[in-house]
């Protein structure tokens, strides 16, 4: 479970935290064996690996790299930021922002942008590292930043959205929240949909903004939590939320998943579970790893569930990417394991680090796959299917 990352964002939470804890967290799920493979017909394999700075350094931050064409993005807890070459993993260039992160980095249109504890935003070149703006915030950044093309937006502990100009860092316009007493650590990354700018929020809900002005364009609870204390009730759409050519998907904690029109935010329907991770999507259907560490695939048109993969519960699994007919997951010992997205049955697994393992989401491009520990190790991987 993820209860010891709590974040409490109202006075007098300590004393509701403290009362929770005592009378009402759950108790922790025993991580299951690793589960026999019969016949391994995929590879994961290595193409290089490297380490930056002290990692997480005890911290729950979900860091993992920003990819572009040809370079990927990393930073460390204690805000280093490198870039390295794609397709060697040789870094290119290094700085060090000597300030606490809390958030990781995002990269686009030739910036990299990363959060502070202290409250700002720092950006800087990608091609060569080069400082190019700092904002300031009233609060610590808590979703991982998104480039556009004229803004980066970036959510914050009070509960607002910011969006600030690319080019400079001013702020362009900023829009309200409600934030709950009791919450998990962090917030979804915004994601754009045409023009739209879509937040999660602490409370379980979806908003849509206009890209440009900020103006709320609609507003819907992803699922609501029926549970009957307020731990239980606790509903954060903290997972990356995706979308594919009509439909945006987003997933809550103690609530469910839900598929939603971008236009207009009408359900085409849910689905009850509770998962603080984010969701894949592939060949027609949404895969999500719950709160328990148990995969599900469910049907992008029914809602139906399609198969679930319990084998791995309470291995603390990151959340789940679909490549070329595969699932790719990995967990908190350094195993990555390689699933097929049709039926669940495994299909091979690897092992990288024996200490400090994975919780950030693999980031997948085009046939690339990249992770990034807590103990700060950064590999690229590729699948390879047995002939």
């Amino acid at each position: 479970m993820r209860l010891k990352h709590l974040t409490l964002l109202a006075l007098g939470g300590c004393a509701l935290f403290m009362a929770a804890c005592s009378s009402d967290k759950p108790k922790e799920i025993k991580p299951n064996p690793l589960p026999k493979l019969v016949n391994s017909t995929v590879t994961v394999h290595k193409l290089w690996s490297f380490r930056i700075g002290d990692g997480n350094h005890g911290r729950f931050l979900l860091l993992r790299p920003a990819v572009s064409a040809s370079q990927i993005l990393v930073a460390s807890s204690n805000g280093t930021l490198e870039a390295h070459d794609r397709a060697t993993g040789k870094r290119q260039w290094r700085v060090h922002s000597h300030a606490l992160l809390s958030v990781g980095v995002d990269a686009g249109y030739g910036v990299a942008v990363m959060g502070t504890v202290d409250g700002r935003v720092l950006a800087y070149a990608s091609k060569n590292g080069q400082a190019l703006w700092t904002a300031s915030l009233a609060s610590t950044p808590m979703s991982e930043p998104l480039v556009t093309a004229e803004s980066v937006f970036v959510a914050s502990n009070d509960g607002r959205l910011y969006a600030l100009d690319r080019l400079t860092g001013k702020v362009r316009w900023s829009v309200d929240s409600s934030v709950p007493s009791l919450s998990l650590h962090g917030m979804a990354k915004p994601i754009w949909v045409n023009g739209t700018l879509v937040m999660g929020t602490g409370d379980g809900r979806l908003l849509a903004f206009n890209g440009k002005t900020g103006d709320p364009l609609w507003d819907t609870h992803v699922v609501d939590s029926q549970g009957r204390t307020e731990l239980e009730r606790m509903n954060d759409v903290d997972g990356d939320l995706a979308v594919d050519a009509d439909t945006l998907y987003a997933v809550s904690y103690h609530g469910g998943l839900a598929a939603i029109d971008p236009d207009n935010g009408r359900h085409r329907w849910d689905y009850r579970l509770s998962s603080w991770q984010g969701i894949g999507l592939g060949i027609g259907n949404v895969f999500v790893v719950d709160e328990d560490s148990v995969i599900e695939a469910i049907d992008v048109s029914t809602g139906k569930s399609v198969w679930k993969q319990s084998d791995l519960r309470g291995r603390r699994l990151t959340a789940p990417v679909q490549l070329d007919g595969m699932l790719l997951v990995a967990d908190f010992q350094g195993w990555v394991h390689v699933a097929s997205a049709l039926d669940g049955h495994w299909l091979g697994r690897s092992h990288f680090y024996r200490t400090g393992g994975f919780q950030s989401p693999p980031v997948v491009d085009g046939s690339d796959i990249y992770l990034q520990s807590e103990g700060g190790r950064v590999v690229g991987l590729t699948l390879q299917k047995s002939r």
